[in-house]
């Protein structure tokens, strides 16, 4: 039993200590948020209305400075054809999460009530499973 606690004892430290270096030797860390999300079909002139809404949100989002890089993915290859993936980076865990905080005030304040409102009735109609990933960059690995 001893032996036991001893190890987890030292293993403990050791994650502890060795997950701070990490933190602290990350030059341009960043922290990246992925959402997912399942596309419903989406034919003839809501095909357009919705490009035209997520290049009008992606436009909104990108002014903001919290936001160091963005990407929205449209499904190209593979094996499910309804992926629809945005791709966020930010320069801190709390620049993430005020901007996620504020999706839609950020959305209403750049846009007009009839232009938030339809956009919000165009993605409520064809946007369904959802899913949020955070990731942190690891050391040493970035181009």
């Amino acid at each position: 039993m001893l032996r036991l606690t001893s190890f987890l004892l030292l293993f403990s430290v050791i994650f502890i200590f060795s997950h701070a270096a990490i933190a602290q030797d990350i030059k341009d860390a960043s922290v990246v948020l992925i959402e997912t999300f399942k596309l419903k079909s989406i034919i003839g002139e809501d095909a357009e209305a919705f490009s035209a809404m997520l290049k009008r949100t992606a436009d909104v989002y990108n002014k903001d400075p919290r936001v160091i890089r963005s990407y929205i993915l449209r499904h190209y290859w593979g094996a499910d054809s309804r992926d629809l993936v945005f791709v966020y980076e930010f320069k801190s865990e709390s620049d993430l999460y005020s901007f996620a905080n504020e999706y839609d005030k950020i959305l209403e304040k750049d846009l007009t009530k009839e232009q938030f409102d339809a956009d919000y009735k165009l993605w409520n109609k064809y946007v369904g499973q959802h899913a949020d990933e955070i990731y942190k960059m690891v050391s040493d690995t970035k181009k």
